[in-house]
């Protein structure tokens, strides 16, 4: 099927005995009715903006919360596959920070998430808190110690905490045997491509510049249980937070599915807006 059939976001429910499919495309065209968005987090032109300044936090969900367990009570997982097209945005006069997240949280609204390091995924005080039910994947522009980041360049994977449990410089690998990391630096407005997907335990987590062949071998790879992280149904969406380090955090389009793993094909990645900003011009 076209991608431009997709060009409107479409939500498959399919109901079986204790599961539910949910499947939908969001290409370039959120708007309040298909996006939930809480504290700052904003559409504006058919694209969702996460923070909007310093010591900024924002959240956005897809409406209704969805099935992550193959029936009540259960510990087995669903699959999901999602992939989203996102950048992030340098302010002029401002130092960049610090990232967003692709989240499964437990509730909607910001109760209970702070701004700065934190990302909008926790504070200070359940941070860490193994009842947490908190799941994601982020995008960091900053390295802090408190939580033993890698660089100020890094894709993580959080699970009740924002000490990951898995991480790697952003980017790619590429070279003829797939074993040459190419770095991609997060925070200068470039729009890339993400997927991640999650099938028996196993995340994979791949990233690649907009409109660029997708990665053969994903940037992580990792086996995570979350049949003990997950409630039976959870929101799915974006968390982002700043501080006194400011940039802009912006979905532009986003698929989902927990059956179908070619979802992310359905995005459409020409002709979006541009957020890298103009050089500065030199004088000679």
């Amino acid at each position: 099927m076209s991608p431009l059939l997709f060009s409107t976001a479409i939500t498959f429910l399919l109901f079986f005995p204790w599961v539910s499919s949910v499947e939908f495309v969001y290409n370039t065209n959120f708007n309040s009715t298909n996006l939930l968005t809480f504290g700052d987090a904003t559409i504006d032109s058919s694209i969702l903006s996460i923070t909007n300044g310093t010591f900024s936090i924002g959240r956005a969900f897809y409406p209704s919360k969805i099935p992550v367990k193959s029936s009540s009570n259960s510990s087995k997982l669903l699959p999901f596959y999602t992939s989203f097209v996102f950048s992030i945005a340098p302010l002029k006069g401002f130092l960049p920070g610090h990232g967003f997240a692709f989240a499964f949280l437990p509730t909607a609204g910001i109760a209970g998430a702070s701004s700065s390091q934190n990302l909008g995924l926790f504070n200070f005080s359940n941070n860490g808190n193994l009842n947490s039910s908190v799941f994601g994947v982020e995008f960091d522009v900053f390295a802090n110690q408190e939580f033993d980041d890698i660089n100020d360049n890094h894709v993580g994977v959080d699970v009740n905490s924002l000490k990951s449990v898995a991480s790697s410089p952003s980017g790619f690998w590429g070279g003829s045997e797939g074993d040459k990391l190419k770095e991609l630096k997060l925070n200068n407005g470039v729009n890339y491509q993400v997927w991640v997907e999650y099938e028996d335990s196993i995340l994979n987590v791949t990233m690649a510049k907009v409109g660029d062949k997708r990665p053969i071998r994903p940037l992580i790879s990792v086996f995570v249980n979350l049949s003990t992280v997950f409630l039976d149904e959870m929101h799915v969406g974006f968390a982002g937070a700043t501080g006194q380090l400011v940039e802009g955090h912006r979905i532009l389009a986003w698929s989902f599915s927990n059956s179908n793993s070619s979802i992310g094909n359905a995005l459409i990645t020409t002709n979006l807006p541009s957020f890298v900003p103009p050089k500065d011009p030199v004088f000679e």
